[in-house]
């Protein structure tokens, strides 16, 4: 077996060369995939998606390493190449640079748990997201928050990410398969949506416009069992996002 040396591009700031042989990435230890909207209107999302997946492509975590997804990724600026897009900050839908990144952390997120990762570090939105199940989703804000997970295995790995068209698929390679844990979510309460009515006086008589539709909350329950017995469970609220609706006068 052909080996080389490898430098640890988990954190830039912390190199280490790695021994690895040939095949030392020739199984898929854990994946998973979401898909994205790429029409015009979410243009800039997209493109904060696809730009997050190709800085994350490529990690290689030795046994025992960790990785910062905001190390990684870098900070989310307009000079960075991000692009303005909605995100959800401080528990309000806003717009701003890196819009999107969220999704690229919590695709990770799942492909790490079914890799048997040590995930270290792990905060969920405040809203329900559209592309993760209640529970399964990781925000990440640069500076803020962050998404780190370790590799416990006695072989390294190697995080891979792509995202084209629409679908972002993240995957984790190593030297074999590994048992996945069982994941579990539980929906232990749905909390629906509330409503809130303006009056418009620009609108006609008895005219009704929905400018948000809301989301509802929840309450998930998530349970973990590894391969060794071991068993997490994190239980997570998600708040319910009013429906905004304006209303013509009486």
């Amino acid at each position: 077996m052909a080996w080389i040396g490898l430098v640890s591009t988990a954190r830039a700031s912390d190199p280490q060369v790695i021994e690895l042989g040939g095949d030392a990435f020739a199984a898929n230890v854990g994946e998973h995939t979401t898909e994205y909207a790429t029409d015009r209107a979410h243009a800039g999302r997209a493109h904060n998606v696809e730009l997050a997946a190709a800085r994350l492509d490529g990690a290689i975590l030795a046994p025992g390493e960790e990785l910062s997804f905001n190390d990684r990724v870098g900070e989310r600026t307009r000079r960075a190449g991000f692009r303005e897009a909605p995100e959800i900050a401080d528990g309000h839908v806003t717009s701003g640079y890196g819009g999107g990144v969220c999704q690229v952390a919590s695709t990770l997120h799942v492909a790490a748990l079914r890799a048997d990762l040590d995930v270290l570090e792990h905060r969920t939105h405040s809203f329900v997201s559209t592309y993760a199940s209640p529970g399964l989703d990781a925000t990440v804000s640069f500076g803020r928050i962050d998404y780190r997970v370790r590799n416990p295995h006695a072989f390294p790995v190697r995080v891979r990410a792509s995202a084209a068209e629409g679908v972002l698929r993240v995957w984790i390679e190593g030297a074999h398969e590994v048992r996945s844990p069982d994941v579990q979510v539980m929906i232990a309460r749905r909390i629906r949506r509330g409503e809130q009515v303006s009056e418009d006086a620009r609108l006609a008589p008895g005219a009704r416009v929905v400018d948000e539709r809301g989301r509802d909350g929840a309450v998930a329950i998530v349970t973990v069992t590894r391969p060794d017995g071991t068993t997490r469970e994190e239980r997570m609220r998600y708040d319910a996002m009013p429906r905004v609706v304006r209303v013509g006068p009486r």
